[in-house]
Parts: structure tokens; C-alpha cells; sequence
């Protein structure tokens, strides 16, 4: 093997492409500011006012939010007295981290046989279920057990992170973040096990290439994930973690500079997850496509569902956390039962 062959070998390899290129780590961080433009370029219209503007006008001013990543990063990271600063300064990166993780095991896309530069990896992540190779960074057999599992660790940082300010407001967004992980991590356990009943399998690629989308198998199991999801990532009409109105940003009040950044793009980072997995389970993931095509086609749909997601916040007032559990308790998770109900009927007659 060549020199040339190895460096394409091993830069396409796809636990280090998809984790870093894309949809990894640099694409994540291009895709985090377009949707922050979108956000406050789509409340602007509806609300009648300029949004981004002034720093380049004749591109609807995108670039203002570079200028703003760049003066984040350079501004001052203060300290406050008091806290350990070691876990005061891991505490946002942690953050990002479990925010990010569960992607390394949501397939976006299959590998051809032949044909493609990605190929020579069909053998490596080759998936017995389907008998396919599936473009994953860390293919297991069981995954969406583990990206669950995983999604669900991302609450406990946020409130790990701050208990190490120890901040009043930021303590007690990290309570309202308790209650609403305790009551959207159910809608999601339960909306994913009624699909993995009804499809008779907890493989996510299996269920992508069953042909039929989830949204049209279990409509109801849709709808319940892609509420949870919003609350999950803190999207409006959701977003009672921060409420700045009454708590400054909750559990990031005492965070400055690029520690802000940090804190910052862990709830986005969290909706473009939870937003491929949505893709892959109800909307059909890649199909019809393969390959690097298949990737895009996922990662297509995936950002108009948190361009879905971000939009809400032009349209709809945030709730006060009692009306949000209320919701969840006494609306959705009798919902979330019925999509379970339903699963297990369609998954019992689809066997037969």
C-alpha cells in the first residue's frame, strides 16, 4: 500500500470521518452557526425586524455570527471565588462531549459492495442483521439501546455542571433540567421501544431498511420522539432550563468566553442528534440512497428538522415548567403508552 492509499484509507476510515468531517466535529461546528443565523433570521421576519444584519448585508448579515464565535473565543473566561476551578473549566467540555457522543453509534447511511471508495470498509461494519456494511463510527449490534443510553447521560453534565458554579439561578435551572430529563427520557424509551416491538428489532439500520418509515408504521410513536426531542435539547416552546427572564441561563449564568461557547452549542449539538436518529427511525434515513450520497441524504433531512426545531422559538411562548410536566405526564405519556399499545399489536400481526 502506498503512501497516498494509506492517508485515503485512513481519512475516510469512517470512525474518523464521520467523527470529525462529517457529520462530525468541523461540520457540526459550521452547521451550529448556520442554524443560530436561522433562528434569529426566521423570529426576525415573523416579527418583523432586521435579525442579523449589519455584517455583510448582502449575505442576510450570516456572517455576524463568525464574528461572534471569534469574539467569544477571545473574550476573558472569568473565574468566579469559591469553586474547584479544574471541574469549573471540564464542566463545558464534558458537556459538549456527552452532547455529541450518541452520533458515534447512529448509522447514517449503508456501504456499497463495489463501486465506491468506501468499499474497502463493507467487511469492517458489516451488519449481519441486514447484510450490509452501515456507515457508523462504532457499529454494535444493539444500537439503539446504546444511543439511548448514551442521550440520556447528557442531563446529568448539565447539572453537574451547575453544581460547580455554585450558583443559585444555576442551580435551580439544573432542577428544572431533573424534572423535565426524568419525564422526556421516558416519551423517548418508550416512543423507540414501541418502534423496536413493531419492526422486531432494536438495530436502527434494520429499521431503515425495512422500507417503511416509522412516521407511517407509528405515527403516534413520531410524534411523541419529536416533542421529547424538543424538550431534550431545550428548543421553544421548551426551553425552561435557561428562561433567562427569571433565571439569567440557568445553568450556564456563570460561564464567559469560549466556556460560554462551550455551554452554548451543547443543546444544539444535542438536537442535530437526537434529529438524525429521528430521520433514521421515522423519516426513512438514507434510503434510497447509499453511501456518501445516503450520508448527505440523512444529514439533508435531519437539519430541516432542526431547522423545524429552532424555528418554534418565532412562534411560540416558552412554558412555565409546571405547565411543561403537566404536559408531558398527563398528555403525553398516556400517548407514548398508546404508541406502545400500537407496536405491539402491528409488531404481533406483521410476525404473523
Amino acid at each position: 500500500m502506498s503512501v497516498l492509499s494509506a492517508l485515503q484509507y485512513y481519512f475516510f476510515y469512517p470512525s474518523f470521518f464521520l467523527t470529525v468531517i462529517f457529520p462530525g466535529l468541523i461540520f457540526t461546528l459550521i452547521f451550529l452557526l448556520v442554524t443560530i443565523w436561522f433562528e434569529r433570521k426566521a423570529a426576525a421576519i415573523v416579527q418583523l425586524r432586521y435579525g442579523p444584519y449589519y455584517a455583510s448585508k448582502r449575505l442576510g448579515g450570516i456572517l455576524q455570527l463568525f464574528a461572534d464565535a471569534i469574539k467569544f473565543v477571545f473574550s476573558e473566561i472569568i473565574i468566579p471565588n469559591g469553586v474547584n476551578q479544574t471541574l469549573y473549566a471540564i464542566s463545558p467540555v464534558l458537556v459538549l462531549i456527552f452532547a455529541f457522543l450518541p452520533m458515534a453509534l447512529i448509522p447514517i447511511s449503508t456501504i456499497p459492495t463495489q463501486g465506491s471508495i468506501l468499499s474497502v470498509y463493507h467487511g469492517i461494519f458489516y451488519d449481519t442483521q441486514i447484510h450490509q456494511g452501515i456507515l457508523v463510527p462504532y457499529f454494535i449490534e444493539y444500537n439503539l439501546i446504546g444511543i439511548i443510553a448514551l442521550e440520556s447521560l447528557y442531563p446529568i453534565l448539565v447539572i453537574f455542571l451547575a453544581w460547580n458554579t455554585n450558583n443559585r439561578f444555576a442551580i435551580v435551572g439544573s432542577i428544572r433540567e431533573a424534572y423535565l430529563s426524568v419525564s422526556y427520557d421516558v416519551l423517548i424509551i418508550i416512543s423507540t421501544l414501541a418502534l423496536g416491538l413493531e419492526y422486531h428489532t432494536l438495530d436502527v439500520a434494520k429499521i431503515v431498511t425495512s422500507g417503511i418509515p416509522g412516521f407511517i408504521a407509528n405515527p403516534i410513536a413520531a410524534f411523541v420522539f419529536l416533542v421529547a426531542m424538543l424538550i431534550g435539547s431545550s428548543r421553544f416552546p421548551f426551553e425552561i432550563v435557561e428562561a433567562e427572564t427569571e433565571l439569567v441561563i440557568g445553568p450556564y449564568t456563570e460561564y464567559s468566553g469560549f466556556l460560554f461557547v462551550l455551554t452554548m452549542a451543547g443543546s444544539y449539538v444535542a438536537n442535530l442528534v437526537y434529529a438524525i436518529l429521528f430521520v433514521d427511525l421515522f423519516l426513512g434515513g438514507w434510503l434510497p440512497f447509499t453511501g456518501f450520497v445516503g450520508a448527505i441524504f440523512t444529514v439533508f433531512k435531519a437539519a430541516i428538522v432542526v431547522f423545524f426545531a429552532v424555528f418554534l422559538r418565532a412562534v411560540y411562548g416558552r412554558y412555565r415548567i409546571d405547565q411543561a410536566l403537566r404536559g408531558s405526564w398527563k398528555y403525553f405519556f398516556p400517548l407514548a403508552l398508546a404508541s406502545l399499545l400500537l407496536g405491539v399489536v402491528v409488531g404481533y400481526l406483521w410476525i404473523r
